[in-house]
C-alpha cells in the first residue's frame, strides 16, 4: 500500500538543488491521438499521437531561514530557469522503491505565501513548471 506521504520530491532549479518540497500536482501525459473514419462506413481508425504533459506544481513550507532569500532570487528567473523534479517511491520505513520519475521543464509562475491574520497555518510557497519531458 502506498499514501500520498510515502513519496520524496526533490527540485532543481537552473542546476542549483532546492531541496525536499511537501507538495506535488500535475505533470501528466496526455496526447492527442488524431482519428479518421474511411469511406464505405468503415470503423474508425486511429493514429499516433506525440504526448504532452502538464503543468507541474510543487510547494513547501516557507522557511524564512532557507527560502525568503531563495524565493526573492527565484521571482527573477521566472519564464528563463530550467527546472527539474524527481519524484521518489519510498516504502513504509522511508526507504527508496523502484527509479524515480525525473520531470524536466521550465519555471512558469511562483505563487506567493497566502496571509491571513487569522490563521497560523503554516505558511506555503509554490512554483509551477511547464514539462517538456520526463524520464
Amino acid at each position: 500500500m502506498t499514501t500520498s506521504q510515502m513519496q520524496l520530491i526533490t527540485v532543481t532549479v537552473d542546476g542549483r538543488p532546492l531541496g525536499v518540497f511537501d507538495t506535488l500536482t500535475g505533470g501528466e501525459p496526455t496526447a492527442e491521438v488524431p482519428k479518421h473514419r474511411p469511406g464505405g462506413m468503415t470503423q474508425e481508425r486511429s493514429y499516433p499521437g506525440l504526448p504532452s504533459f502538464g503543468d507541474l506544481t510543487v510547494g513547501r513550507e516557507l522557511d524564512q531561514q532557507r527560502d525568503l532569500e531563495l524565493y526573492r532570487s527565484l521571482v527573477n528567473r521566472v519564464g528563463r530557469a530550467s527546472f527539474t523534479v524527481s519524484r521518489q517511491l519510498l516504502d513504509e520505513n522511508g526507504a527508496p522503491v523502484g527509479r524515480p520519475i525525473t520531470y524536466i521543464g521550465r519555471l512558469s509562475a511562483m505563487t506567493d505565501p497566502e496571509a491571513d491574520s487569522n490563521s497560523n497555518d503554516p505558511s506555503m510557497w509554490q512554483m509551477t513548471a511547464v514539462i517538456t519531458g520526463r524520464a
